[in-house]
């Protein structure tokens, strides 16, 4: 897992992981939706979420993990 700065530097990081939060899961057409940014940037960003464990996806569904309610909750969001 990487630190808070790589996700309070990005804030289409911290909107999408608000966004889990508030809505618990959300696909990419949704997350697309509330964020306003185009599907097709998302994926690069949820990828690496995803990646660095800050996100977890089960048959297209993304949801927040535990480590991404702890950058949250430490960025006080």
């Amino acid at each position: 897992m990487r630190d808070i700065g790589s996700i309070a530097s990005n804030p289409t990081k911290v909107k999408i992981l608000e966004l889990l939060k508030k809505r618990r899961k959300a696909d990419s057409k949704t997350i697309a939706k509330f964020t306003r940014i185009p599907e097709i940037m998302l994926r690069g960003v949820v990828e690496e979420l995803k990646r660095d464990g800050f996100i977890v996806e089960e048959n297209g569904v993304f949801s927040l993990s535990s480590s991404g309610l702890e950058v949250l909750t430490k960025m006080k969001l």
